[in-house]
């Protein structure tokens, strides 16, 4: 639960005890006046009900026009954003016509990759932006489709390593990009920690996508905190040690069950329950 939904909560419960109390002291003294009665119980359940609306509608909608605002802000700042890098884009492939000089144009496809990262950085932040305001729009998708466009990502990295995709034509509905973000990591994962000229499987089976590979495994001491921020089973191993961080997170937030099979030396299978965003 975010801040903003946690200072509503608070905020509205606050209201509700504060209510509370005033209707029980009305009670207590106009009791003692008028005597109690069920017209009295049911006139002190009305005023309280209109009070109570009376007070959390302009609280909620404050929050809800602080959400359109910064919405509004984020969708601008981003579409300003992009504009620059769309530019770049666009010289780049212009001067790429004129140049001929070899020294010349590795310095163009250094501008190149640098613009690329420039993109994959834009679009992390809107992502990471979106998901913390919760405007994350969930699309249909093709499974095998779009886990081949990941797999083509790790082509010149995978080295002597076979990635095989078996999964049939399915379609999901969940959030595109937070979704492929966790299969690259996996992916990603998968080839960093096997072994010279192994695999990695892909494939569905009862509705659970399988990611396997024959790789070093995963020591089972570790399968507690392996979803841990900033864990590495391997410190040397390059990297940050938050890809299963953001792979547990997807899941528990669209409902995907997962879990882990691994033997030391012998690789790890991830497994993914699909069967609740599969169409």
């Amino acid at each position: 639960m975010n801040s903003k939904k946690s200072q509503l909560l608070f905020a509205n419960l606050l209201i509700i005890v504060v209510l509370i109390v005033a209707v029980l002291a009305l009670h207590r003294i106009l009791g003692d006046v008028l005597g109690s009665s069920l017209l009295l119980d049911f006139i002190l359940v009305v005023a309280s009900a209109f009070a109570y609306i009376f007070l959390a509608i302009p609280l909620t909608d404050s929050f809800l026009t602080s959400d359109k605002k910064l919405k509004t802000m984020i969708d601008e700042t981003l579409h300003e954003l992009n504009t620059p890098i769309a530019t770049i884009e666009a010289n780049i492939s212009m001067l790429r016509k004129s140049i001929k000089d070899e020294k010349n144009l590795k310095r163009l496809n250094r501008i190149k990759d640098a613009s690329q990262n420039l993109t994959k950085l834009y679009q992390s932040i809107e992502y990471n932006i979106k998901e913390n305001i919760e405007q994350i729009d969930k699309n249909t998708f093709d499974l095998y489709q779009e886990i081949e466009n990941c797999i083509s990502k790790f082509q010149e990295i995978k080295d002597e390593i076979t990635i095989t995709n078996k999964i049939p034509k399915t379609e999901i509905i969940t959030d595109k990009n937070g979704f492929l973000k966790t299969i690259e990591n996996l992916i990603s994962n998968a080839i960093k920690y096997n072994k010279k000229n192994g695999f990695v499987h892909i494939y569905l089976k009862d509705k659970v996508l399988h990611i396997q590979d024959s790789g070093i495994g995963i020591d089972t001491k570790n399968l507690f905190i392996i979803f841990e921020k900033s864990f590495q089973e391997n410190p040397t191993t390059k990297g940050y040690g938050i890809g299963l961080g953001i792979v547990k997170s997807f899941c528990d937030k669209n409902k995907i069950n997962i879990k882990i099979d691994t033997k030391k030396d012998k690789g790890t299978t991830i497994k993914l329950d699909l069967s609740k965003i599969i169409v």
